[in-house]
């Protein structure tokens, strides 16, 4: 019943995403004025009629199943990007809940109400990090208030493990695959500066070298917050996993002919997928790693 109401609780936060992604996109919020109030306010409605939906309409992913992907109205089809982030948040949301329940010792640290915040501030930042990873995507752009958020999660998420001393759990910033995003650090200082240090340079070095081109100065302020979300040594990880995941997925679509060298490729996917992949299986990749090198430095 846990894994099925976080798939309800993630779908239900991607249909809130969907409604964000396009009510706020550049050309409607520049000709209509639409600001982030105007579009969390007001009743959901079709794109193409105007006719505002009723609640058997707004069933994440069930409803676009039963209406066959049109409009009950006027018999427009229905964008596909819809029940795919539903289904993306909701998957996530149980995803995330399956990785935090194989630690045991995190509810007994932090009680079953403890244990559960901890959980909501996880899906916060996911859900974060997913709503900038599609607004990426679809217009090339990464909004502001978003950043703010993912910056102000990590801080709510470092001041947690400043006070709670999970960090028992943990020797400190090493290479051994032993998730000091979740457990926390023994050097607090050190984990926090080094990770803003190194995400923040590795992404402004590309976005030098690029000359804004390959990467924004959305990018660098979205490293910054992941770095304060993951610090180090994680953030190495998350960054390499999210270069290697990109160059696969540019090369594939460029043998494909469905991009060009030339054309530009959203980065922030790219760096979701690469906090996804950290996330749950980071700590086996990274052992997985040394057991076949142990003497090649990660």
């Amino acid at each position: 019943m846990s894994y099925f109401f976080s798939f309800l609780i993630g779908a239900a936060v991607g249909s809130f995403i969907n409604v964000l992604v396009l009510r706020l996109a550049p050309e409607k919020a520049e000709a209509e004025g639409t600001s982030l109030s105007k579009a969390v306010s007001g009743r959901s409605f079709c794109d193409s009629c105007k006719k505002t939906l009723r609640w058997f309409e707004l069933i994440p992913v069930f409803s676009f199943i039963w209406q066959k992907g049109r409009c009950l109205r006027c018999r427009k089809r229905i964008s596909w990007q819809y029940p795919i982030v539903e289904l993306l948040a909701g998957i996530v949301f149980v995803l995330i809940f399956w990785k935090l329940v194989q630690f045991p010792f995190l509810k007994i640290t932090l009680g079953s109400f403890g244990f559960y915040a901890f959980v909501f501030l996880w899906w916060l930042i996911a859900s974060v990090m997913l709503a900038i990873s599609v607004f990426d995507f679809k217009y090339y752009l990464i909004p502001d208030f978003l950043l703010y958020f993912l910056i102000g999660f990590g801080l709510i998420l470092n001041i947690f493990y400043f006070f709670v001393k999970v960090s028992a759990f943990n020797t400190g910033p090493n290479f051994s695959g032993s998730l000091v995003y979740l457990l926390g650090s023994d050097t607090w200082f050190l984990r926090l500066g080094l990770g803003v240090v190194f995400a923040v340079v590795t992404i402004g070095l590309a976005y030098l070298m690029s000359f804004g081109k390959g990467m924004g100065f959305g990018d660098i302020i979205l490293a910054f917050g992941l770095a304060l979300v993951f610090g180090w040594p994680d953030i190495l990880a998350l960054m390499l996993f999210s270069f290697v995941i990109g160059t696969i997925a540019s090369l594939t679509l460029i043998y494909l002919k469905k991009r060009t060298m030339k054309d530009i490729v959203p980065f922030a996917p790219f760096l979701g997928l690469g906090f996804m992949t950290l996330f749950l299986f980071g700590d086996k990749i990274v052992q997985a790693y040394f057991n076949l090198f142990p003497t090649l430095f990660f």
